[in-house]
């Protein structure tokens, strides 16, 4: 029996649950997902493997029905740690666009101005893209992922730096924004909407633009 797991966890708890499925004669594959829900419908995710290599052969035309862009790491235990990685980027991205517009709100500028200069240039990404869609256009659904899902990525991050003994300052820093804001009562808020937590912290009313 072959377990994937698809979720994004905490790599210390992927590697024990690995050692007991191979006590009872199981493999383990850790095979998070990354992108929205709009590619989870289209069957077009991406997601980054940890697994043997003959086990990574037998499961991946089970992967090719859900991800289109499939990238084999190496061990178990890889996969997650991988998503960690990807998620503390995507939210760091989060964490200086919020203030980022918040500042620009301070000295005059718009949401509509910063992004003039910011969406045709190279700090445009998909990630920015889909996050904007709240700013400029309300868009709640654009980028359905919660503060709270956020804030527990970023602690499971901060295990993972721990124990690996890696310095992580710039972590912390994007952990303790989303988790103001999972203290506040808005965990189920999504992420883009952090833009108007970190403007209200800035004594800024009203929506981030």
């Amino acid at each position: 029996l072959i377990v994937i797991d698809c979720s994004t966890s905490d790599p210390v708890s992927t590697l024990q649950l690995a050692e007991e499925l191979t006590a009872a004669n199981m493999i383990m594959v850790d095979a998070p997902l990354s992108r929205t829900p709009k590619e989870a419908e289209a069957g077009t995710l991406d997601t980054m493997v940890g697994a043997d290599e003959a086990t990574f052969a037998t499961i991946r035309p089970v992967l090719e029905c859900w991800a289109t862009t499939i990238t084999h790491l190496g061990p178990v235990g890889l996969g997650h740690k991988m998503k960690l990685i990807n998620n503390f980027i995507a939210m760091g991205y989060a964490a200086i666009y919020s203030e980022a517009l918040a500042i620009a709100r301070k000295n005059g500028l718009t949401a509509e101005q910063v992004n003039a200069v910011i969406a045709p240039g190279r700090m445009a990404c998909g990630f920015y893209e889909t996050f904007m869609k709240w700013t400029l256009e309300g868009d709640e659904n654009a980028h359905k992922f919660t503060i709270r899902n956020a804030h527990k990525d970023m602690r499971y991050l901060a295990n993972m730096a721990n124990a690996a003994g890696a310095v992580n300052p710039m972590q912390a820093v994007v952990k303790n924004a989303f988790a103001a804001m999972d203290a506040a009562g808005q965990g189920d808020r999504y992420v883009p909407m952090l833009a108007d937590f970190i403007a209200g912290m800035n004594g800024l009313e009203g929506p981030s633009n």
